[in-house]
């Protein structure tokens, strides 16, 4: 029994010492706009020029270089005589690091950067890519704990993708292409705690 007691009454001490670990982090959700991209169909010798849209989900860190993630969904039409009306659809995911310029009063612009390693899928084709980009976000909240606010990013994927099917079987290849974000940050769900 007086071990029992002992044990109770040493129980919130030890709670009490443990250290608070938590991740604070905020979420972008982006609309990928239409941008020109050249989708060469080696089959024929032709090249179509598509305007993929999209939108992703990404989780935002909160310090001034952190790791990022993304899932994002993208589709364009393809009108071609060896592929007749199709669309094609890719989902990807994005694994990367992102610099933040650091919070200053009185200026709610802060400049962006990120490089990503883009790992998708098309139909039955796996791809990889490297993917940078470079943007602006502007903070709604000057004194909120993590990022939010309006965000504007151009980005660049720099190599060919080839897919094994670009419509009705046809084998194609994506050449480089930069592309248009616009989206929103939130403020994360977790707070800091105070111990």
């Amino acid at each position: 029994m007086i071990l029992f007691a002992g044990l109770c009454a040493a129980q919130p001490a030890a709670a009490a010492g443990k250290p608070v670990y938590q991740w604070v982090s905020a979420n972008e959700y982006y609309f990928i706009l239409p941008a020109p991209l050249d989708l060469r169909l080696p089959g024929n010798g032709d090249k179509e020029i598509v305007h993929p849209w999209g939108a992703g989900f990404r989780a935002v860190g909160d310090g001034a270089f952190s790791k990022t993630a993304a899932l994002q969904f993208q589709s364009f039409r393809v009108e071609n005589p060896a592929t007749g009306r199709s669309t094609v659809y890719l989902f990807d995911l994005l694994l990367g690091m992102e610099y933040m310029a650091p919070k200053t009063q009185g200026r709610p612009l802060r400049f962006t950067a990120s490089a990503a390693a883009d790992l998708g899928m098309s139909d039955i084709t796996l791809y990889a890519a490297p993917v940078i980009s470079a943007g602006l976000l502007y903070a709604a909240g000057e004194y909120a704990e993590t990022p939010a606010g309006l965000t504007f990013g151009i980005f660049y994927r720099p190599i060919d993708i080839d897919l094994d099917n670009a419509g009705n079987g046809a084998k194609g290849v994506m050449k480089p292409a930069f592309g248009v974000r616009l989206g929103y940050i939130f403020e994360g769900f977790w707070s800091a705690k105070e111990k």
